[in-house]
């Protein structure tokens, strides 16, 4: 089900907005960062994450697996009389088919061709149709989110997710290059990135993330490493981090907090062992 109506004047609408400036605060400086080592995510639900390492982990540092971390990160809003989305709604309202709703769908179809041309024009060296599927994605979901089933909902909401997008272009497309920096830096360190649900983790410290999920009851799945995990029945070559559990990159190697912990059990059970000798 589709929303359908009739594409008028985009190169108006595009060069309006391209001339705005977003004034949203910098992604560094969301709220959601602060005190979580995992960042902008939501893992309230269904969640499947596993750490992934080298070449195969670069190549999913794309924007397409980028968007939930710049979610809600930039969201100037758009001028209630901005040609953008009045020239939308207008088209929207007046051919809307109730019967083919799909509030994405015509956001998407407002959003990324403009979005590409924008793109085109203020950051040519990027691979602009994805660069703009994926910032279109980031507000067409959130817009149409829980918008009134009816053609003049889901045109409003359509409208302003696609207008949204376009205007904040310059901040999310930062947020998603400092992302895309991040990632590509995590991939080749030994701990390697996160990823949840197909999507990167930008987390600030890997471990304490991990840490973290447990907590919560998410496992993540670190064999890529080729790594130990440790918990209750022992350590194993490959698996889950789980609550309680630590994970090391190679026995011996300098693996930070967790390798002092582990050392630190070998310690006490030598010490446990001597004593029952003696």
């Amino acid at each position: 089900m589709k929303l359908r109506f009739r594409r008028v004047a985009p190169l108006a609408v595009v060069c309006t907005l391209a001339g705005l400036v977003s004034t949203a605060v910098a992604p560094g400086a969301r709220a959601d960062d602060a005190g979580n080592p995992c960042g902008n995510f939501d893992f309230s639900a269904g969640i499947d994450c596993k750490i992934e390492v080298s070449g195969g982990c670069t190549a999913d540092c794309t924007p397409l697996k980028l968007e939930v971390g710049c979610k809600g990160g930039c969201a100037t809003e758009v001028p209630p009389d901005s040609m953008c989305t009045t020239v939308c709604d207008s088209n929207c309202s007046g051919t809307c088919d109730p019967s083919a709703i799909d509030c994405e769908a015509g956001c998407h179809g407002e959003c990324d061709q403009s979005m590409t041309n924008i793109c085109m024009q203020q950051t040519p060296q990027a691979d602009c149709v994805s660069q703009a599927k994926a910032q279109c994605d980031v507000h067409c979901q959130s817009s149409c989110s829980g918008a009134p089933a009816n053609c003049p909902g889901q045109c409003q909401a359509c409208c302003i997710g696609s207008c949204t997008g376009q205007i904040n272009y310059k901040c999310d497309f930062q947020c998603f290059a400092d992302l895309q920096g991040g990632c590509n830096v995590q991939c080749q360190q030994p701990a390697g990135a996160l990823f949840c649900n197909g999507q990167y983790v930008h987390a600030s410290d890997v471990e304490a993330c991990i840490s973290y999920l447990a907590t919560q009851g998410v496992s993540v799945d670190v064999s890529a490493r080729g790594s130990l995990t440790c918990d209750a029945t022992g350590c194993h070559s490959a698996g889950s981090a789980s609550v309680g559990a630590c994970s090391v990159s190679e026995v011996g190697a300098d693996a930070g907090g967790a390798g002092i912990a582990l050392a630190g059990v070998a310690i006490a059970l030598a010490a446990a062992r001597s004593r029952r000798r003696a």
